[in-house]
């Protein structure tokens, strides 16, 4: 399970979710009640099978929404520590005229160069390492620009 999508679970069942550690480097998350603001649960972001739930979680918050956010942490917690994290993406760039390889979602045409780097609806510009390495042209001579955690 990706942190986004345990984030997002975490949030669908109601709970809130909050960061210990650095702005740089989480270490855990601790879930909580969000009527009470008192915590429920914690997760290690980096320790294997790293999870706590408190002992009156069932009383704050229900056994229904207890064992829901149990299998979450479960799910969680076992999932390689590496598999957690989407794979970084990077912007492909010219470096002669410094615009971005864009590629048509749908691949019905040649990939384009353009002097904008969003994406669109129908364009694509960020490609994660996979992706630029699977490319059929070569790529070592271009430029990549990884992409920041507020453009994702």
């Amino acid at each position: 399970m990706k942190t986004s999508e345990f984030k997002q679970a975490v949030e669908e069942i109601g709970l809130d979710l909050g960061s210990v550690g650095s702005e740089t480097s989480v270490n855990m998350y601790m879930i909580f009640d969000p009527d009470t603001r008192g915590d429920v649960a914690t997760i290690f972001k980096n320790d294997l099978y790293g999870m706590r739930v408190s002992g009156d979680a069932s009383n704050r918050i229900g056994e229904e929404k207890t064992k829901e956010l149990f299998e979450l942490l479960t799910a969680y917690a076992s999932t390689p520590i590496e598999e957690r994290e989407e794979p970084k993406k990077y912007y492909v760039k010219c470096p002669i005229t410094d615009f971005y390889l864009k590629i048509k979602k749908d691949e019905s045409t040649k990939p384009i160069w353009s002097a904008s780097k969003p994406e669109s609806e129908l364009w694509k510009s960020k490609f994660t390492r996979a992706e630029i390495d699977a490319f059929e042209f070569p790529t070592d001579h271009l430029k990549e620009d990884e992409v920041k955690n507020d453009e994702r």
